[in-house]
């Protein structure tokens, strides 16, 4: 993997903020370095990393309106899934479907407790 530079969207940020409300310790931009990928938030000490999945991490909606990871988003998780990490998408479509910040904290709570449980 190359060294490229970073652009955190306003999506990642704004699952990050709320996430932080939830979940002390997650690292924004971890560097794994098995893969060499960049983890939008990690949690080294757990091995659980949060992927915020924008409109690139996906095919087009099918003929039932159902979106796909595209390759590289299911590559990244298996090649991270198989150096330990368990991973959450958080897909866009997912997270800007929710009217209130409390609906987001509790999508990531329920998301990641039981990784930490």
């Amino acid at each position: 993997m190359q060294h490229t530079q970073v652009t955190i969207s306003r999506l990642q940020r704004s699952v990050a903020a709320a996430l932080a409300s939830v979940q002390s310790g997650f690292e924004e931009e971890y560097l794994e370095p098995r893969t060499g990928y960049s983890l939008d938030l990690a949690l080294p000490s757990s091995r659980v990393a949060v992927e915020v999945d924008g409109p690139s991490h996906f095919l087009l909606p099918d003929g039932r309106g159902v979106r796909k990871p595209n390759g590289p988003t299911l590559l990244k998780r298996r090649l991270l899934t198989a150096a330990g990490w368990r991973v959450i998408s958080v897909p866009f479509y997912e997270w800007n479907g929710f009217a209130t910040a409390n609906g987001q904290q509790t999508y990531l709570e329920r998301a990641v407790a039981p990784l930490l449980g």
